[in-house]
């Protein structure tokens, strides 16, 4: 059984549930269910610390019980409130984030994290099996960390990666010799001290915070000194869409050598149940769309407003953190914000819509329109190239740009429904295949295989 080592700061620090956490989510089921053996490495903190001294100073445990740390690094990795951003404003946000860099830049962990790095203290592997078995319950968000045997722990290692790169410190280092693979969901600052025989292989969403206009300074430099590491140690690469892999090799040509693959995200293809009865014409007869955003320009959400402003016969709820688009002026009664909403209630808002739009300028991949497609519920999106790859000829299209391009792309959508949803219907094995998790492990694993197979073989 071959091991993985899962470097994940999506799934191994409190989650963000954007699109690297749904990758990375869905490929953990698909690499558990083909039978390979998953370690999560996960960042301790303090409190880790503070709970573990209580267990054994408490004496109560036996002295091999883990249940105590379990339970600490499960709160850990739920303890973010997505919505709770929704109430700062930029300024606020600023501070919270220049207040919690100083607490990490002064911390025990940040300490430890430097003095391996540079090679003053040890290297040792720290585990711990996931026997979560004691828990009473797994909230629906964490039921994937039920898929790791193991989880490797290091002090403060995500918060410290960060932190050295901003400050060209020596980047956070790990010991994965005992692994086949190590997986890397997105660059990542990180030394890997690997064995002989194993694969570091580093997946690449997207070059955005580099072609971005609308990032920030710091986000770029970040990202580019976690890229420059990543690649520098990476024996593979995969992207998310082939639209990526061709803006990387035409940006960074120098890592042509390198070998490359697309791995697309995926999401649940559950057996099709009846079209339910839409909530918005159960209630008033009015037509609903739904749209996925961060707070990101690139998202353009506010085009998508303004759209609906024209079309007061149709409502419009938007998910995920809207920043200060909720509070803008002469905001339309038609369009209402739901904030972060659980994945169950996000699928069933999915299911009941008339469509959903995505009106972003820029994309790696755009995770949604898949959803919105293993629903059976149309798409409606902006005419980019990486869109027409994921959804073909199974969306609407229009200019992003144009309020009345998105306007008449919500009519067309909401006058041929049942045309709309035949044609997803009449593709769904085929979209099954391409974009359900069942195969998400046989796209990113099966060129290792196979040279496996023929190393065997000689």
């Amino acid at each position: 059984m071959k091991k993985i080592l899962v470097v994940s700061e999506a799934l191994g620090e409190p989650n963000h549930k954007r699109g690297i956490f749904h990758f990375t989510r869905e490929l953990i089921r698909s690499l558990a269910a083909d039978g390979y053996e998953l370690t999560l490495l996960v960042e301790t903190t303090r409190r880790y610390r503070k709970l573990r001294r209580q267990q054994r100073r408490s004496r109560l445990f036996p002295a091999d019980s883990r249940l105590v740390e379990l339970l600490a690094l499960y709160r850990f990795l739920d303890d973010t409130d997505m919505n709770a951003q929704e109430r700062h404003g930029a300024l606020r946000r600023a501070i919270d984030w220049f207040q919690g860099r100083i607490r990490a830049c002064t911390s025990w962990e940040f300490g430890a994290c430097l003095l391996r790095a540079i090679g003053l203290l040890p290297l040792h592997v720290r585990l711990i099996e996931n026997e979560f078995g004691g828990f009473d319950y797994i909230p629906t968000d964490l039921r994937h960390l039920q898929l790791f045997q193991n989880f490797h722990l290091e002090s403060g290692f995500y918060s410290y990666q960060d932190m050295s790169a901003l400050t060209r410190l020596p980047p956070p280092l790990v010991d994965a010799r005992d692994y086949d693979i190590i997986l890397v969901d997105t660059p990542t600052r990180v030394a890997i001290k690997r064995g002989p025989n194993s694969k570091v292989i580093c997946v690449v969403h997207d070059l955005l915070p580099i072609t971005d206009l609308k990032l920030s300074d710091v986000a770029t430099r970040l990202f580019l000194y976690r890229l420059l590491t990543s690649l520098r140690q990476a024996d593979e690469l995969a992207f998310v869409s082939n639209y990526s892999m061709g803006r990387f090799r035409a940006l960074l040509p120098q890592f042509a050598h390198l070998p490359t693959r697309v791995v697309y995200p995926r999401t649940r293809f559950e057996p099709m149940r009846p079209t339910p009865v839409l909530k918005s014409a159960t209630h008033s007869g009015r037509p609903t769309f739904v749209i996925i955003v961060s707070a990101e320009p690139r998202k353009n959400l506010n085009a998508a407003i303004r759209a609906f402003r024209k079309m007061p016969q149709a409502d419009l709820v938007v998910i995920g953190y809207a920043a200060n688009a909720s509070l803008m002026r002469n905001l339309p009664p038609n369009v209402q914000f739901a904030g972060y909403v659980e994945e169950h209630d996000k699928a069933n808002l999915i299911a009941e819509a008339h469509g959903l739009i995505m009106p972003s300028f820029a994309e790696g991949f755009g995770v949604p329109i898949i959803e919105a497609l293993a629903a059976n519920t149309p798409v409606l999106c902006s005419d980019i190239p990486v869109f027409r790859e994921v959804a073909g000829e199974l969306a609407d299209y229009f200019d992003p740009f144009s309020t009345e391009s998105i306007c008449a792309s919500v009519m067309r959508v909401t006058a041929s429904q049942d045309e709309w949803r035949r044609k997803i219907l009449e593709r769904r094995g085929e979209l099954a295949e391409r974009f359900g998790h069942q195969t998400q492990a046989r796209d990113l694993l099966a060129p290792f295989d196979v040279e496996q197979r023929l190393v065997a073989a000689e």
